[in-house]
């Protein structure tokens, strides 16, 4: 497939589509944070952490919806899985690119999201997804890597946030809560090994073969091509040490023995979230929390 002049004009426009993209994600990021400091609730002692939550569900929602469409609808019509172009693909890159370059920052700001594996990764999907809707590079791959892939990324955006704000969770003050953090975990856990750790080495083996065929025949775009080789490496074992991540934590919750009823003294000062401090903020943490039972 030959990209036309409509469609190298529709190229050119996505650097303006991303851009602008990601100033709406910030926009809507900074308007976030300021409503959710301004409330008295928990999670306004972390309003920056809270804002990026909800902008990467929406985000990482309509990645996974549209992904998936396109990998069920519209793989079919991509003949050339290498340099072959699909305005929707293009589209999906676009965002996934916009979304990775407000991710990157947030994550340089907020100290909670200030991870090492978590930052280059970003820098690493900025950059390929980049590639993919500029030079329509393996727009084919990228519904898949940037849409389908990101269906467990819905579900990381809850447990996350359960683990940041685990008053929220604990199941005698919220029940509908700890309800939410258990199911979230367990989509969570079991559609990233279905779909990161099965599915995504097959894809990759897949790329791998259409890849060594382009290289071989030396078409264009060689070092774009060869550097995505290189990173789909990285990104595959940083799946793989995910993924074992949570199989560990998966295998320690099934076989962990039963727990023994709290006691009355634990369950005073377990999660004082429900309770207001002397400053009139809520607190999250054991230590901070004021005792239901003021007698204890």
């Amino acid at each position: 497939y030959v990209v036309g002049l409509e469609d190298q004009d529709e190229i050119k426009m996505g650097d303006l589509r991303a851009l602008c993209t990601a100033g709406i994600i910030f926009l809507a990021h900074l308007v976030l944070q300021g409503g959710i400091s301004l409330l008295n609730l928990p999670i306004s002692k972390e309003a920056g952490f809270s804002a990026h939550q909800i902008c990467f569900l929406v985000s990482m929602t309509f990645c996974a919806i549209y992904g998936c469409w396109l990998w069920a609808n519209c793989t079919d019509q991509i003949k050339d899985r290498v340099y072959g172009h699909h305005k929707g693909a293009s589209y999906l890159a676009e965002f996934n690119c916009s979304f990775q370059f407000y991710d990157l920052i947030i994550s340089l700001a907020v100290k909670k999201l200030r991870q090492t594996d978590r930052i280059a990764h970003h820098v690493v999907a900025l950059v390929l997804a980049f590639w993919s809707y500029h030079d329509s590079l393996l727009l084919y791959y990228s519904i898949f890597f940037f849409g389908v892939s990101e269906v467990s990324s819905v579900f990381l955006t809850s447990v996350e946030f359960f683990k940041e704000f685990p008053s929220l969770r604990d199941p005698q003050m919220s029940p509908l809560g700890s309800g939410a953090n258990e199911v979230s975990r367990i989509m969570f856990a079991g559609l990233f090994l279905s779909i990161r750790v099965v599915y995504w080495p097959y894809i990759s083996m897949q790329f791998w073969g259409d890849a060594m065929d382009a290289l071989w025949d030396k078409e264009k775009l060689q070092f774009e091509l060869i550097c995505t080789m290189l990173a789909n490496i990285g990104l595959t074992l940083l799946q793989f040490y995910w993924g074992a991540t949570i199989a560990k934590q998966v295998h320690k919750k099934i076989c962990r023995p039963p727990e023994m009823p709290p006691t009355e003294a634990k369950r005073d000062y377990h999660y004082g979230a429900i309770n207001k401090l002397e400053n009139g903020e809520y607190s999250t943490s054991k230590e901070e929390a004021v005792p239901l039972n003021p007698s204890a």
